[in-house]
């Protein structure tokens, strides 16, 4: 029997409104470098729903919807309307104010956020800036029970035009019934989670439900998955954990208390002549 990661803990999320939040800021040291995974989901929806403005520094977010459209907003003059499946990753670097409007499908929205940190140095406090990558651009592997979608990073040497800050991999996988997945990360990559979106599945003998997070065991182990009868929607998340301190403050986070500071005031200016 091969060894693969292990289940470390599996998370319910909390929920408030629209959105359910998996990562704590008192979990940053033991999830670096992942700072933030949301999902926001609601049915039954008439009207767009209005998200008001938010303030980051320091980390990466990465928003993917999934049903419905996602309009993003912010103060380095991007606008752009995310269509289901593309992906928009906002770099915050010393400083970044958003908003963003969220436009049902069939009465449904559902959209996942993704927060990383930025490398200690140039990049941290870098000026903010934007990509967007439209769902056409997103490389798909078929196999014989899955196809995954690489969002950022590779899987199977085949890799996703996205450019990031730093090591990670991000994949959207869908598994048939009865089936098995299985992925060797880079080495390097020793954090990681698997997010459960539809269906069940089984890591290393742990069950996972719908809309479970299972934080995995730090190792650069392979990553197996396998379903039963339901088959299953997954999202597999590696990163490379940034030897820096972390200072946190609701939204940001930066290697030094004088970086948060200066980040801070740059984003104190940018609420006072926002529109």
């Amino acid at each position: 029997m091969r060894k693969t990661r292990t289940v470390q803990k599996i998370r319910f999320g909390k929920k408030s409104g629209l959105h359910t939040t998996f990562i704590k800021q008192s979990e940053l040291e033991q999830l670096n470098p992942f700072v933030q995974w949301d999902h926001f989901t609601a049915k039954a929806i008439i009207h767009s729903k209005r998200l008001d403005y938010e303030s980051h520094s320091g980390v990466d977010a990465v928003s993917y919807p999934v049903i419905g459209k996602l309009s993003h907003h912010d103060s380095t003059g991007n606008h752009v309307t995310l269509a289901s499946g593309d992906v928009h990753i906002m770099t915050s670097g010393d400083g970044i104010i958003h908003k963003e409007i969220m436009t049902p499908q069939n009465g449904q929205i559902e959209s996942f956020c993704l927060g990383s940190i930025l490398p200690a140095g140039k990049v941290e406090m870098s000026p903010a800036s934007c990509i967007n990558l439209h769902a056409q651009q997103l490389p798909l592997i078929e196999e014989h029970d899955s196809t995954t979608k690489v969002i950022i990073g590779k899987y199977k040497n085949v890799a996703s035009p996205a450019t990031y800050s730093i090591p990670m991999t991000f994949l959207d996988i869908m598994i048939a019934p009865y089936g098995c997945w299985y992925f060797e990360p880079d080495p390097e990559q020793l954090t990681g989670f698997v997010y459960l979106r539809s269906g069940s599945v089984y890591i290393s003998g742990s069950q996972l439900h719908k809309h479970q997070m299972a934080t995995l065991t730090p190792s650069s182990l392979p990553i197996e998955v396998r379903t039963s009868k339901l088959g299953a929607r997954i999202f597999i998340v590696t990163g490379k954990p940034q030897q820096q301190p972390l200072f946190s403050n609701h939204h940001s986070v930066h290697s030094s208390q004088q970086n948060m500071s200066k980040a801070t005031q740059n984003i104190g200016r940018l609420l006072t002549t926002r529109k």
